[in-house]
């Protein structure tokens, strides 16, 4: 019996299609979702608000003295034949400062204790002869008369010689020197003007029309409580301020101005030499002194934006971090908040606005923020 083989193989061309689907098959099956865009992280350089200023902050010209200090001077006149010291020495109490031609003061002291030794010897003896009855007590009184007067006038030569030295009435530094050796100078003249360390004044000229907004009984306060109400920026530290409390204004004006002078007070700075006569710049909150009540903020100029969608408007971006346990990685994020931008400083400007202390504010590409932006603080790394 004769079998018919009959073929089960599919054309080459069918096999090939039956592959091809399969792999098509297998990679749809297999195949991957495309990763998600991950979301960048921006860096921003953060200020924290600290103290608002009750109004503005105005900014004068000012003039450092000691809070303490007292100008040296001769009692009498005469030729400068000694000057011990120069501007920046320090000096302890008694310490000699400058001495007098002496020569006419020892002359005259001779001359009157010479006096008063004849008048001693002279009393002695009248004395003893009253006491005999050898004279009147007229005589006696006329005696005693002329030793008293010599004596007065030894004690005054005396002195007279001791006011030739003129020296240090307390502890401090010598803030200026305003005359030269061998020079003449009169009773009184100011030889030296020595400052007792620890504080130091700085003195500026406020326009009338500021003057009369003042209200003195916050300006008791203030005096009263201590209370910072200004800060002092100096030549050599131009972006350092120096603390300064109120401390009183004249009641009269200025000679030739209609302008009152007005002094604030701080500690002595320990990084740079402040000695009276020197320049300062005053950066005073009016406001408190004259009631203004809306709170300012000193901040960088680079954090003041002014959106593109509304040009007539002004803003910061408040940095709000994530709720507790959101990011462990300090991320947060930013919101706008509306100011109104006042006075330009040399370090800043001063705007107003829903700000309290405490609040971060970005300084450093705050041109780049919007609201969906998530940041993070920069910190500075080591070795950076």
């Amino acid at each position: 019996m004769k079998f018919k083989m009959v073929s089960t193989a599919m054309p080459l061309r069918g096999l090939q299609a039956l592959a091809m689907l399969s792999s098509l098959l297998v990679m749809g099956c297999s195949a991957e979702a495309p990763p998600l865009t991950q979301q960048t992280v921006y860096p921003v350089k953060l200020m924290t608000l600290e103290q608002a200023q009750s109004g503005t902050l105005n900014q004068y010209p000012g003039r450092v003295s000691a809070s303490d200090h007292s100008e040296l001077s001769f009692r009498v006149g005469g030729e400068l034949t000694e000057l011990a010291v120069k501007a920046g020495d320090t000096v302890e109490k008694g310490e000699v400062v400058a001495h007098l031609d002496d020569r006419d003061a020892r002359t005259r002291l001779e001359n009157a204790r010479s006096n008063f030794n004849l008048a001693q010897a002279t009393f002695e003896r009248m004395r003893i002869s009253l006491e005999r009855q050898a004279i009147s007590q007229a005589r006696f009184d006329e005696a005693e008369a002329e030793y008293l007067s010599a004596r007065a006038q030894l004690a005054s030569a005396e002195d007279q010689l001791s006011y030739t030295v003129l020296k240090a009435p307390f502890d401090g530094v010598i803030s200026r020197v305003p005359v030269d050796v061998f020079q003449v100078v009169s009773a009184q003249q100011a030889i030296a003007e020595l400052q007792r360390p620890g504080s130091i004044d700085v003195s500026f000229q406020m326009p009338e029309q500021q003057v009369r907004r003042l209200q003195p009984q916050r300006s008791r306060n203030v005096r009263a409580n201590g209370n910072t109400i200004a800060w002092v920026q100096f030549p050599e530290l131009p972006d350092k301020r120096y603390a300064a409390s109120y401390k009183e204004h004249d009641s009269n004006a200025s000679q030739g101005s209609l302008s009152y002078e007005v002094t604030v007070t701080l500690p002595e700075p320990e990084d740079i030499t402040v000695l009276s006569g020197m320049s300062a710049t005053v950066l005073l909150d009016y406001g408190t002194l004259a009631g203004e009540s809306a709170p300012s903020w000193l901040i960088p100029t680079a954090a003041l934006v002014t959106p593109d969608a509304e040009p007539g408007t002004s803003v910061v971006w408040r940095y709000v971090a994530a709720a507790d346990g959101e990011n462990g990685d300090n991320t947060g994020s930013v919101e706008p908040v509306d100011v109104e931008p006042g006075k330009k400083m040399n370090d800043g400007v001063l705007v107003r606005g829903e700000l309290s202390p405490g609040d971060r504010i970005v300084v450093a590409g705050a041109h780049r923020m919007n609201r969906d932006r998530s940041v993070r603080p920069w910190e500075k790394e080591g070795g950076l």
